[in-house]
């Protein structure tokens, strides 16, 4: 028999209505005041790298450090799972409607479906389960320990989706792939046909210039 049609779809802003790793972990800090005092403390260091292309991702990374300082992955975990509960008893809806129905139809028509993401794992999963698409197969990104925080691992974004997704039994070509950002190109490049999620102008711009083609877009977020 064939192998069914791998479809792989984006997490953050393309089933999901925010960025829920920097929710997280932003929730986090302001749950100890002390976390934000050191970022704040650290922004004449932090403020100038933000400034920089090539540097940017450093603040990020000293901010996940801070708020995980001190946590065990155990810990970390559970707070995962507390998160995911926090978000649903809220009174914004945490999917897109439109993209879980168009995921749920690609299981239906026998699909193989995966999310690939660069939000952290554990986040990323138990949203998942809340949702009910805890059988969806995942590959997300990971966190390891330094100082007594946690900093990253594998980022599951860009061109590292190519080799992550490999990695777990999904390699290229892909059938189809949905993302709402400019980063998951190599992602688009690699699949017989895509569709960008409410993107804003520049990342449109982009990604059709890149491919050549006018995008097919799915308006699933409003602006």
């Amino acid at each position: 028999m064939s192998r069914p049609h791998v479809v792989v779809f984006d997490f953050d802003l393309t089933l999901t209505r925010w960025e829920t790793a920097s929710r997280f972990f932003k929730t986090l800090l302001r749950r100890q005041p002390w976390r934000i005092g050191g970022v704040v403390l650290a922004l004449p260091v932090l403020v100038p790298l933000w400034a920089l292309p090539h540097t940017r991702r450093l603040p990020v990374r000293f901010a996940v450090w801070m708020a995980t300082f001190g946590r065990s992955s155990e810990a970390l975990a559970a707070l995962a799972v507390a998160h995911a509960d926090e978000v649903f008893g809220g009174p914004d809806p945490v999917f897109l409607p439109q993209g879980v129905e168009r995921l749920c139809h690609h299981l239906a028509q026998g699909d193989e479906v995966v999310i690939a993401t660069g939000c952290w794992e554990p986040v990323a999963r138990a949203l998942l389960e809340r949702e009910g698409l805890q059988d969806v197969p995942l590959v997300a990104s990971t966190l390891r320990p330094c100082l007594g925080g946690w900093v990253s691992e594998r980022h599951c974004l860009g061109e590292n989706k190519i080799p992550m997704l490999t990695e777990r039994g999904y390699p290229p070509p892909w059938r189809t792939a949905y993302t709402d950002h400019r980063a998951d190109l190599p992602l688009l490049r690699n699949s017989e046909q895509w569709y960008l999620v409410s993107p804003d102008e520049k990342c449109l711009r982009m990604i059709e210039q890149a491919m050549t083609t006018k995008a097919d877009v799915l308006r699933w977020r409003v602006p």
